[in-house]
Protein backbone atom coordinates (compact mmCIF):
# COMPACT_ATOMS: atom_id res chain seq x y z
CA UNK A 1 0.00 0.00 0.00
CA UNK A 2 2.79 2.25 0.67
CA UNK A 3 4.31 2.31 -2.99
CA UNK A 4 1.03 3.17 -4.69
CA UNK A 5 0.42 5.85 -2.13
CA UNK A 6 4.04 7.06 -2.59
CA UNK A 7 3.45 7.22 -6.23
CA UNK A 8 0.35 9.33 -5.56
CA UNK A 9 1.91 11.70 -3.54
CA UNK A 10 4.55 12.39 -6.00
CA UNK A 11 2.12 12.75 -9.37
CA UNK A 12 0.23 14.90 -7.12
CA UNK A 13 3.75 16.58 -6.38
CA UNK A 14 4.47 17.22 -10.20
CA UNK A 15 1.35 18.25 -11.22
CA UNK A 16 1.92 21.16 -8.30
CA UNK A 17 4.61 22.14 -9.71
CA UNK A 18 3.65 22.16 -13.23
CA UNK A 19 0.69 24.29 -12.09
CA UNK A 20 3.27 26.53 -9.92
CA UNK A 21 5.40 27.01 -12.91
CA UNK A 22 2.37 27.68 -15.01
CA UNK A 23 1.20 30.43 -13.13
CA UNK A 24 4.57 32.16 -12.14
CA UNK A 25 4.55 32.63 -16.21
CA UNK A 26 0.90 33.31 -16.41
CA UNK A 27 1.04 36.15 -13.27
CA UNK A 28 4.13 37.46 -14.79
CA UNK A 29 2.05 38.22 -18.08
CA UNK A 30 -0.31 39.99 -16.24
CA UNK A 31 2.27 42.20 -14.43
CA UNK A 32 3.94 43.07 -17.83
CA UNK A 33 0.82 43.73 -19.45
CA UNK A 34 -0.76 46.02 -16.50
CA UNK A 35 2.33 47.72 -16.37
CA UNK A 36 2.15 48.62 -20.28
CA UNK A 37 -1.26 49.83 -19.70
CA UNK A 38 -0.23 51.53 -16.46
CA UNK A 39 2.55 53.17 -18.64
CA UNK A 40 0.12 54.77 -21.11
CA UNK A 41 -1.66 56.07 -18.48
CA UNK A 42 1.19 58.10 -17.26
CA UNK A 43 0.90 55.68 -13.80
CA UNK A 44 4.41 55.76 -13.83
CA UNK A 45 4.90 54.59 -9.83
CA UNK A 46 1.97 51.53 -10.79
CA UNK A 47 3.89 51.00 -14.01
CA UNK A 48 7.24 50.54 -12.06
CA UNK A 49 5.93 48.03 -9.45
CA UNK A 50 4.03 46.00 -11.98
CA UNK A 51 7.55 45.60 -14.24
CA UNK A 52 8.98 44.92 -11.11
CA UNK A 53 6.51 41.86 -10.44
CA UNK A 54 6.69 40.91 -13.92
CA UNK A 55 10.63 40.27 -13.09
CA UNK A 56 10.38 38.60 -9.71
CA UNK A 57 7.61 35.89 -11.71
CA UNK A 58 9.24 35.50 -14.63
CA UNK A 59 12.49 35.37 -12.71
CA UNK A 60 10.80 32.07 -10.46
CA UNK A 61 9.70 30.22 -13.83
CA UNK A 62 13.20 30.62 -15.09
CA UNK A 63 14.64 28.72 -11.90
CA UNK A 64 12.33 26.28 -12.35
CA UNK A 65 11.40 25.54 -15.38
CA UNK A 66 13.55 27.90 -17.91
CA UNK A 67 11.80 28.45 -21.67
CA UNK A 68 12.54 31.13 -24.02
CA UNK A 69 9.25 32.64 -23.18
CA UNK A 70 10.12 33.02 -19.93
CA UNK A 71 13.06 34.80 -20.17
CA UNK A 72 11.66 37.00 -22.87
CA UNK A 73 8.58 38.16 -20.69
CA UNK A 74 11.88 38.75 -18.06
CA UNK A 75 13.57 40.69 -20.41
CA UNK A 76 10.75 43.10 -21.70
CA UNK A 77 10.12 43.70 -17.92
CA UNK A 78 14.09 44.82 -17.50
CA UNK A 79 14.01 46.86 -20.54
CA UNK A 80 11.10 48.80 -19.32
CA UNK A 81 12.68 49.12 -15.95
CA UNK A 82 16.31 50.78 -17.46
CA UNK A 83 17.88 47.27 -16.91
CA UNK A 84 19.91 46.84 -19.75
CA UNK A 85 22.49 44.09 -19.27
CA UNK A 86 19.98 42.40 -17.19
CA UNK A 87 17.65 42.17 -20.40
CA UNK A 88 20.62 41.86 -22.89
CA UNK A 89 20.97 38.55 -20.88
CA UNK A 90 17.75 37.50 -20.72
CA UNK A 91 17.40 37.61 -24.28
CA UNK A 92 20.20 36.02 -25.32
CA UNK A 93 18.86 33.22 -23.11
CA UNK A 94 15.74 33.32 -24.92
CA UNK A 95 17.22 32.94 -27.99
CA UNK A 96 19.56 30.19 -26.92
CA UNK A 97 16.48 28.04 -25.88
CA UNK A 98 14.52 28.60 -28.99
CA UNK A 99 11.35 29.40 -29.44
CA UNK A 100 8.64 27.08 -30.14
CA UNK A 101 6.62 26.34 -33.82
CA UNK A 102 4.19 29.08 -33.93
CA UNK A 103 5.80 31.16 -30.99
CA UNK A 104 7.42 33.86 -33.78
CA UNK A 105 5.29 36.50 -32.10
CA UNK A 106 7.50 35.62 -28.69
CA UNK A 107 10.94 35.65 -30.71
CA UNK A 108 10.36 39.40 -32.91
CA UNK A 109 9.22 40.60 -28.58
CA UNK A 110 12.23 39.36 -27.58
CA UNK A 111 14.13 40.58 -30.86
CA UNK A 112 12.82 44.37 -30.42
CA UNK A 113 13.84 43.87 -26.59
CA UNK A 114 16.93 42.60 -27.24
CA UNK A 115 17.70 45.62 -29.94
CA UNK A 116 16.67 48.11 -27.18
CA UNK A 117 19.10 46.67 -25.23
CA UNK A 118 21.95 46.91 -27.69
CA UNK A 119 20.93 50.98 -28.15
CA UNK A 120 20.87 52.02 -25.06
CA UNK A 121 24.49 50.19 -23.92
CA UNK A 122 25.69 52.17 -27.08
CA UNK A 123 25.44 50.09 -29.99
CA UNK A 124 23.43 51.55 -32.34
CA UNK A 125 24.13 50.14 -35.60
CA UNK A 126 23.29 46.66 -34.65
CA UNK A 127 20.16 47.97 -33.23
CA UNK A 128 19.45 49.63 -36.43
CA UNK A 129 19.64 46.36 -38.23
CA UNK A 130 17.88 44.59 -35.55
CA UNK A 131 14.87 46.93 -36.05
CA UNK A 132 15.09 46.89 -39.97
CA UNK A 133 15.18 42.96 -39.66
CA UNK A 134 12.09 43.00 -37.99
CA UNK A 135 10.35 45.79 -40.34
CA UNK A 136 11.27 43.87 -43.32
CA UNK A 137 10.11 40.15 -41.76
CA UNK A 138 7.92 40.41 -38.74
CA UNK A 139 3.95 40.22 -38.76
CA UNK A 140 3.82 40.75 -35.05
CA UNK A 141 2.64 44.42 -34.72
CA UNK A 142 3.64 45.44 -30.84
CA UNK A 143 7.31 44.02 -32.43
CA UNK A 144 6.61 46.55 -35.18
CA UNK A 145 6.03 49.20 -34.02
CA UNK A 146 8.65 49.24 -31.32
CA UNK A 147 10.86 48.96 -34.17
CA UNK A 148 9.43 51.51 -36.34
CA UNK A 149 9.49 54.06 -33.69
CA UNK A 150 13.30 52.88 -32.47
CA UNK A 151 14.67 53.27 -35.76
CA UNK A 152 13.00 56.53 -36.40
CA UNK A 153 14.63 58.14 -33.84
CA UNK A 154 17.68 56.92 -34.37
CA UNK A 155 17.78 57.71 -37.97
CA UNK A 156 16.46 61.50 -37.05
CA UNK A 157 19.12 61.70 -34.50
CA UNK A 158 21.42 60.83 -37.36
CA UNK A 159 20.70 62.97 -40.08
CA UNK A 160 21.58 66.20 -38.42
CA UNK A 161 25.28 65.37 -39.18
CA UNK A 162 24.93 63.99 -42.36
CA UNK A 163 25.55 66.60 -45.81
CA UNK A 164 22.58 67.68 -47.75
CA UNK A 165 22.31 64.87 -50.36
CA UNK A 166 23.33 62.26 -47.84
CA UNK A 167 20.69 63.53 -45.80
CA UNK A 168 18.37 63.67 -48.09
CA UNK A 169 19.16 59.84 -49.14
CA UNK A 170 18.12 58.60 -45.33
CA UNK A 171 15.31 60.47 -45.06
CA UNK A 172 13.82 59.33 -48.65
CA UNK A 173 15.02 55.80 -47.49
CA UNK A 174 13.12 55.88 -43.66
CA UNK A 175 9.89 57.40 -45.74
CA UNK A 176 9.66 54.20 -47.99
CA UNK A 177 10.06 52.13 -45.08
CA UNK A 178 7.44 54.04 -43.07
CA UNK A 179 4.74 54.49 -46.48
CA UNK A 180 4.85 50.61 -46.32
CA UNK A 181 3.96 50.07 -42.50
CA UNK A 182 1.60 52.48 -43.68
CA UNK A 183 0.09 50.60 -46.70
CA UNK A 184 0.06 47.52 -44.65
CA UNK A 185 -1.86 48.73 -41.33
CA UNK A 186 -3.19 52.37 -42.56
CA UNK A 187 -5.33 52.51 -38.85
CA UNK A 188 -2.14 53.08 -36.81
CA UNK A 189 -1.58 56.22 -35.72
CA UNK A 190 2.03 55.63 -34.70
CA UNK A 191 3.10 54.92 -38.37
CA UNK A 192 1.68 58.52 -39.14
CA UNK A 193 3.01 60.25 -36.10
CA UNK A 194 6.67 59.01 -37.21
CA UNK A 195 6.14 59.44 -41.30
CA UNK A 196 5.50 63.32 -40.02
CA UNK A 197 8.41 63.16 -38.26
CA UNK A 198 10.23 62.57 -40.97
CA UNK A 199 8.56 64.54 -43.21
CA UNK A 200 9.53 68.12 -41.03
CA UNK A 201 13.15 66.71 -41.52
CA UNK A 202 12.35 66.75 -45.30
CA UNK A 203 10.81 70.11 -44.87
CA UNK A 204 7.98 68.72 -46.78
CA UNK A 205 5.45 70.94 -43.75
CA UNK A 206 2.38 69.86 -46.14
CA UNK A 207 2.55 65.87 -45.42
CA UNK A 208 3.87 66.86 -42.46
CA UNK A 209 0.64 68.24 -41.37
CA UNK A 210 -1.11 66.10 -42.93
CA UNK A 211 0.28 63.08 -41.22
CA UNK A 212 0.10 64.32 -37.88
CA UNK A 213 -3.47 64.93 -38.45
CA UNK A 214 -4.00 61.59 -39.22
CA UNK A 215 -2.14 60.36 -35.99
CA UNK A 216 -4.47 62.53 -33.86
CA UNK A 217 -7.63 61.40 -35.20
CA UNK A 218 -6.31 57.69 -35.57
CA UNK A 219 -5.14 57.48 -31.80
CA UNK A 220 -1.29 57.09 -30.08
CA UNK A 221 0.17 54.75 -27.96
CA UNK A 222 1.18 57.40 -25.29
CA UNK A 223 0.52 61.03 -24.04
CA UNK A 224 3.96 61.57 -24.27
CA UNK A 225 3.80 61.13 -28.15
CA UNK A 226 0.38 62.24 -28.46
CA UNK A 227 1.78 65.44 -26.81
CA UNK A 228 4.85 65.54 -29.19
CA UNK A 229 2.50 64.73 -32.16
CA UNK A 230 0.36 67.91 -31.17
CA UNK A 231 3.39 70.23 -31.09
CA UNK A 232 4.68 68.91 -34.61
CA UNK A 233 1.35 69.66 -35.96
CA UNK A 234 0.65 73.01 -34.65
CA UNK A 235 4.67 73.85 -35.68
CA UNK A 236 4.14 72.74 -39.34
CA UNK A 237 0.81 74.68 -39.11
CA UNK A 238 2.33 77.84 -38.28
CA UNK A 239 5.15 77.89 -41.07
CA UNK A 240 2.80 76.59 -43.44
CA UNK A 241 0.46 78.92 -43.07
CA UNK A 242 2.87 81.83 -43.43
CA UNK A 243 4.26 80.66 -46.65
CA UNK A 244 0.87 79.70 -48.29
CA UNK A 245 -1.17 82.20 -50.87
CA UNK A 246 -4.37 84.25 -49.19
CA UNK A 247 -6.61 81.54 -50.67
CA UNK A 248 -4.68 78.21 -49.37
CA UNK A 249 -4.27 80.09 -46.31
CA UNK A 250 -7.61 80.87 -45.22
CA UNK A 251 -8.50 76.69 -46.20
CA UNK A 252 -6.09 75.98 -43.62
CA UNK A 253 -7.53 78.56 -41.42
CA UNK A 254 -11.03 76.92 -41.43
CA UNK A 255 -9.70 73.30 -41.31
CA UNK A 256 -7.42 73.81 -38.10
CA UNK A 257 -9.98 76.10 -36.62
CA UNK A 258 -12.41 72.66 -37.20
CA UNK A 259 -10.18 70.12 -36.12
CA UNK A 260 -9.56 72.41 -33.03
CA UNK A 261 -13.03 72.66 -32.00
CA UNK A 262 -13.52 68.44 -32.58
CA UNK A 263 -10.20 68.02 -30.47
CA UNK A 264 -11.41 70.07 -27.61
CA UNK A 265 -8.25 72.88 -28.26
CA UNK A 266 -8.35 76.13 -26.83
CA UNK A 267 -7.80 77.64 -30.30
CA UNK A 268 -6.21 76.42 -33.47
CA UNK A 269 -2.71 76.51 -32.20
CA UNK A 270 -3.54 75.90 -28.25
CA UNK A 271 -4.06 72.01 -27.76
CA UNK A 272 -6.25 71.74 -24.07
CA UNK A 273 -3.39 69.86 -22.37
CA UNK A 274 -1.18 73.25 -22.72
CA UNK A 275 -0.65 75.27 -19.80
CA UNK A 276 -1.33 78.94 -19.92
Amino acid sequence: MTKPIFRSAAVVLVLALSVSCLAHLSRAKRYYADGQDQARASMTERAVASWKRAVEEAGRECRRKPSAQAFMVKGLAETNLGRWREAEASFLKAFSLGFNDGQAWASDAALSGLAASFEELGLETPALRIYGQILDKSDFKPALMIAAEKRTNLVLARVADLDPAEKTRTLAGLTKTLDRLIDKDFACGLYHYLHAQADAHLGDLRRSYEEAVMARELGLPSEKIGRDNDNGLVYCYIRLKDSLPTAERDALTAAQAGWARKWGWRDDRTPAWKKE
